[in-house]
């Protein structure tokens, strides 16, 4: 039997790395971070903070600096779709027919985006689709587990 493997999600902190804290303390096994955005500045920060847990990070549209914009995680046998969500209309594109498409594209097990400050946890298909929210906002943030060739996600309130 394998260890379940957990990853914490945030996206749209938007400078509120206090909350981001509290949660990485109180939460037991966390074995990789993942911010989608808004402000990327923040990711590097919990980078720094927890040097023994992995930060993957994409920057969204109030980010500047050499950031990614998308990024394919691989954990577990499983890839994760990382974007902020911005270009693909994530705000205006209910069904997110755009962003899911270039999951499928990608063939990806789930799609990770922010934008919206709006938490979504919905599986389409074969793709399981989270945005965590905003801790800054909505008080909430994702947390993905993978077991035993399983990944399960959901939102989380503070």
């Amino acid at each position: 039997m394998r260890k379940v493997l957990r990853i914490l999600v945030f996206s749209d902190t938007h400078k509120d790395t206090k909350r981001c804290i509290d949660v990485i303390q109180n939460i037991i096994g966390i074995d990789m971070i993942i911010h989608a955005g808004d402000h990327a500045s923040d990711a590097v920060y919990l980078q720094k903070a927890f040097p023994n847990i992995p930060v993957r990070f994409v920057k969204g549209n109030c980010d500047f600096g050499d950031f990614p914009t998308e990024l394919i995680i691989e954990a577990d046998n499983k890839k994760i779709f990382l974007t902020h969500g911005h270009n693909y209309s994530v705000k205006y594109d209910y069904d997110y027919a755009t962003i899911l498409n270039r999951g499928k594209e990608l063939d990806c097990d789930a799609i990770v985006f922010g934008h919206t400050h709006n938490s979504l946890c919905d599986i389409r298909g074969k793709i399981t689709m989270l945005n965590p929210g905003s801790v800054c906002y909505g008080r909430t943030y994702g947390v993905i587990e993978i077991e035993n060739d399983k990944l399960r996600a959901a939102i989380c309130s503070m």
